[in-house]
C-alpha cells in the first residue's frame, strides 16, 4: 500500500457522520415501530389469543431485526472510532519521523560546519606555521688546503624570519656550531676538516632551530663530496637540501 492509499483509507470520521448515522437508526427504528403498531392494531385479535410463550416468542421475533439494525450500527460507530484512533497514531507516527528527519539533518548540518571550521582552523595553523619558518640556505664559505689536508667552512645563511637555538652540525664530522638568534640576513658557520684527501666522502649538515612561534624545525642538506670536485681547484662543494 502506498503512503497515498494509507493516508487515504486514514481518513478521520467526523462527529457529523456518526450522528447522521445515529439519526438514520433513529428513524429507522421509528418507521419499524410504526408500522408494527398498524400491524399490531390490524391482527389484535389474534394477539390476545395467543398465549404467554407464543407471545413472547412473537415479540422476540418481531423486535429482532431492530435490535440487529442497532447491532449493526453499534459496529460501524466501533469502527469509526478504530479508524480515528489508527488516524491518530498515524499522525504521530508521522511527526515522529519528521522530527527524526530534521533532527538528522540538524546534525549533518552541524558536522559540516565542524569539518568547515577544522579546516580553516587547521589551513590558517598551517599558513601561520609557514609564515613562522626561516628560509635557511647553505652556502660554502671559503677552503684552505695545505698538502692532502683541507678544511671547508659552511654558512647556513637565513633569508626569512627570525629563528633561534640555532644548531649547525656536520653530522659525519662530528663538528657544530651554535647561535642563539638568527636573523634575516645573518648567518652561522661550521667547518669540517679532513686530514687527507682519501677521507673525502658525501656527508650531511643539519640545522636544528626553533623558528619565530617557538615550534622545533629541522633543515638538512648534503654535500656531494667526490674526487672530482677535491681535483677542482679546491672548490667548496655543492650544498643540496634534503629537508627543511
Amino acid at each position: 500500500m502506498t503512503n497515498l492509499e494509507s493516508t487515504s483509507a486514514l481518513l478521520p470520521v467526523t462527529p457529523a457522520h456518526a450522528h447522521k448515522l445515529f439519526i438514520r437508526g433513529l428513524i429507522v427504528s421509528a418507521v419499524y415501530i410504526a408500522s408494527l403498531s398498524v400491524y399490531a392494531l390490524v391482527v389484535r385479535k389474534a394477539m390476545f389469543a395467543m398465549k404467554p410463550d407464543e407471545f413472547a416468542t412473537f415479540l422476540s421475533g418481531v423486535f429482532a431485526p431492530l435490535a440487529f439494525l442497532w447491532l449493526v450500527l453499534g459496529f460501524r460507530q466501533q469502527g469509526d472510532e478504530l479508524q480515528n484512533s489508527a488516524r491518530a497514531l498515524y499522525l504521530q507516527g508521522e511527526e515522529l519521523r519528521n522530527s527524526v528527519e530534521q533532527q538528522r539533518q540538524l546534525v549533518e548540518v552541524q558536522r559540516q560546519q565542524l569539518v568547515a571550521e577544522r579546516e580553516t582552523r587547521e589551513a590558517e595553523e598551517r599558513h601561520i606555521r609557514e609564515q613562522s619558518q626561516p628560509r635557511l640556505r647553505l652556502n660554502g664559505g671559503g677552503s684552505i688546503h695545505s698538502g692532502g689536508a683541507g678544511k671547508y667552512t659552511f654558512r647556513l645563511i637565513n633569508v626569512g624570519p627570525t629563528c633561534s637555538d640555532v644548531v649547525l652540525a656536520a653530522e659525519e664530522h662530528d663538528v657544530q656550531a651554535r647561535s642563539a638568534t638568527l636573523g634575516i640576513g645573518s648567518h652561522v658557520a661550521v667547518e669540517v676538516v679532513h686530514a687527507d684527501k682519501s677521507e673525502l666522502a658525501p656527508f650531511h649538515v643539519r640545522a636544528d632551530y626553533l623558528d619565530s612561534q617557538g615550534h622545533p624545525g629541522i633543515a638538512r642538506f648534503r654535500i656531494p663530496v667526490t674526487e672530482q670536485v677535491e681535483r677542482r681547484a679546491y672548490g667548496i662543494p655543492e650544498a643540496v637540501s634534503e629537508e627543511s
